[in-house]
């Protein structure tokens, strides 16, 4: 297919520029939001066992809560119940007191009320500042860790709405200039000397064979970031004057002292609701019964969810009559259905487990084709000797400063995440009771690792930068299922871990550590065997002071 010559060099020139300035800040987002995928399991591999309280059965809810809202009044106005949520896997009921973390936010700071029955039915009752590592990692996902609020709404969400309008033009403008050879060079992964023909061919294979799922993941966040904006002009275009979205109207409650009844909610849900399965409840305003609300999140992996992990109906928890669930993709019309499967499409929150981790694998490959078009501009950019013969080229400054930059922050985001979880874990067992909260150690060891290795990066050159910081990476993946082990061997140091359902971390990281261990090697050899001069020659690696 033949395309103009001034439609190809805009789309170089478009695709290149745009790709630079937003990869790094894609890269973040990607790679935290593959491991999102799972963010509420990694909370539990990093969760004390001292801050988890059994399991009661379903029979055992009423007596429970009101045994909880006899001793602490703040739980008679609001409180979560846990019923089979691995995002509040602390305990079945819970609950907070003051005003916690607001949207796209981790509450590092507040500490939360868990409840529970023993053995024998007494009341169980503590206060925990929760770990929460895959709520940092979910911030990451959406802000790309960039600090501040906009109005309502995180800095970080607005900003990469912007990125994401930029990264649509990026994937049309690189489809245009592959439509030429598209059908001879399509699953074409040329490696040899030619570094460059390599991390193109993975790049383009890359990148055309995940188009549909960068189309949808770069449209749905536009729509994330900037729906108010969305909302506010259709309203005005239709000169609809009520929201779109009205808080629910009160209810008129015939019992002068309504009664929470959970069986009754329950069975309310499966009677209206069939498909679906009640992963929790949160309950709000219960000390206003006309304003009571009880937001239900349900699951079912047949289903198209509008949520990340659960779909969500609503009622009054004192008339359970008087519910809504027109939002479920069983109850809903043609629109919401479509509504719903851009959102599901976005979180991947349908077909269960097996999609989850066909969309990890989709971040990590999203977070590569960033990586490797920075690297590809490098490497484009970078002069060469030709023959022996010649001089000994001298890099230009924006060539070496994007190389370290990308080399810094990518990895150092990688290795940032991973020794979040490593250095959290051993400091609780080792320093407890710590003087922050593991949210905040968590929050803390990631910005200094991450704000580090790019200085790092800047200080010595990306050349001497990448093979540490592959071994860094490794060594800290490595070190993961090693504590697992000493942990067992060792109980008396207080570290814990944890086997069934959470045992995959421990073997997943033994692997990866493998397999960068193998990355560092390549990078090692390549370092010494690059030509004298070459950007990526440890002898001509130096620091862009």
């Amino acid at each position: 297919m033949k395309v103009r010559a001034d439609i190809m060099k805009l789309s170089k020139s478009m695709h290149t520029w745009v790709g630079i300035f937003a990869g790094i800040l894609l890269f973040i987002c990607f790679f935290a939001g593959g491991l999102s995928m799972f963010q509420h399991q990694l909370s539990q591999w990093a969760t004390p066992p001292n801050q988890v309280l059994p399991a009661v059965q379903i029979q055992q809810l009423n007596q429970l809560i009101a045994n909880v809202q006899q001793q602490h009044p703040a739980a008679q106005k609001s409180f979560t119940l846990n019923l089979n949520s691995t995002e509040f896997h602390y305990a079945p009921m819970m609950w907070t007191e003051g005003r916690g973390g607001g949207r796209h936010a981790v509450d590092a700071t507040q500490k939360t009320w868990l409840a529970s029955l023993d053995e024998h039915g007494q009341t169980l009752i503590k206060q925990e500042p929760l770990a929460q590592p895959g709520h940092l990692i979910e911030q990451l996902h959406e802000t790309a860790g960039i600090p501040g609020t906009l109005g309502h709404d995180s800095l970080g969400v607005t900003l990469m709405g912007v990125v994401c309008v930029l990264y649509f033009l990026a994937l049309f403008s690189g489809l245009i200039l592959l439509l030429p050879t598209l059908v001879k060079n399509f699953f074409a992964i040329r490696a040899g000397k030619n570094k460059k023909r390599f991390w193109l061919d993975t790049h383009n294979v890359i990148g055309i064979t995940s188009l549909p799922f960068h189309v949808i993941i770069s449209v749905t966040v536009v729509v994330f970031a900037f729906h108010d904006i969305f909302y506010d002009t259709l309203q005005f275009a239709s000169k609809q004057k009520k929201s779109f979205f009205p808080p629910p109207a009160e209810q008129v409650i015939d019992q002068a002292v309504p009664k929470l009844d959970i069986n009754q909610i329950l069975a309310q849900v499966k009677k209206v609701s069939p498909e679906y399965s009640v992963s929790y409840i949160q309950f709000n305003n219960l000390n206003q019964p006309e304003k009571a609300n009880a937001r239900i999140a349900v699951y079912s992996s047949d289903q198209m969810l509008r949520g990340a992990t659960q779909d969500f109906m609503t009622m009054n928890p004192y008339k359970v009559s008087e519910y809504n669930n027109k939002f479920l993709n069983t109850q809903t019309g043609a629109w919401n259905k479509l509504v719903n499967s851009m959102f599901s499409l976005h979180f991947g929150s349908f077909g269960g487990t097996g999609i989850r981790w066909m969309y990890v694998l989709l971040g990590l490959a999203g977070a590569f084709l960033f990586y490797s078009g920075n690297i590809l501009w490098v490497e484009t950019r970078a002069r060469k000797r030709k023959n022996p013969n010649d001089a000994i080229p001298e890099q230009r400054k924006d060539v070496r400063l994007l190389a370290s930059l990308t080399i810094g922050s990518c990895l150092g985001c990688v290795l940032a995440i991973f020794s979040s979880m490593l250095i959290g874990k051993w400091s609780y067992a080792l320093f407890n009771p710590l003087p922050i909260t593991l949210n905040q150690l968590f929050i803390y060891i990631y910005y200094v690792v991450f704000l580090g290795s790019i200085g790092y990066a800047f200080a010595i050159g990306a050349a001497k930068a990448l093979p540490q910081f592959l071994l860094a990476i490794a060594v800290v993946l490595l070190a993961i299922p090693m504590t697992a082990i000493v942990s067992y061997l060792m109980p008396s140091l207080g570290l814990w871990h944890y086997t069934g359902d959470l045992i995959w971390i421990d073997i997943i990281a033994l692997l990866i550590g493998f397999v960068f261990l193998r990355f560092y090697r390549q990078a090692k050899r390549r370092s010494k065997t690059a030509d004298q001069g070459s950007l990526w020659a440890v002898s001509a690696s130096t620091s862009l002071s």
